[in-house]
């Protein structure tokens, strides 16, 4: 638990380094099909059987934020590919998967 609360407190720490940074959506989206699609279907072609929800499903969930978007990309996952995403990368790559429910 120690370890999670340290982590939160790190990527919130990592966000605000990145001050009046516009994400970028199409990096974002570069990084999701490099390193996501494996496991989810990543743009907004029909979902087909994959190990993850479709992004589009994420992005479409009630009450999800960018922050918190943000947060779970930054923690290591056990079902995720270990792809150390930079505060910045989270960002953008937050901005495209809520890009998709809009």
């Amino acid at each position: 638990m120690r370890r999670a609360t340290a982590l939160s407190i790190m990527a919130l720490l990592l966000m605000a380094t990145v001050p009046g940074r516009a994400e970028n959506t199409d990096h974002g989206r570069q990084l999701a099909e490099r390193w996501c699609a494996a496991c989810h279907v990543v743009g907004t072609e029909t979902p087909k059987f994959r190990r993850a929800r479709p992004f589009v499903a994420i992005a479409t969930k009630p009450g999800l934020t960018k922050e918190t978007l943000v947060q779970f990309l930054l923690l290591p996952h056990a079902t995720m590919a270990n792809n150390p995403l930079t505060a910045a990368d989270a960002a953008d790559l937050a901005s495209y998967i809520l890009s998709l429910g809009q």
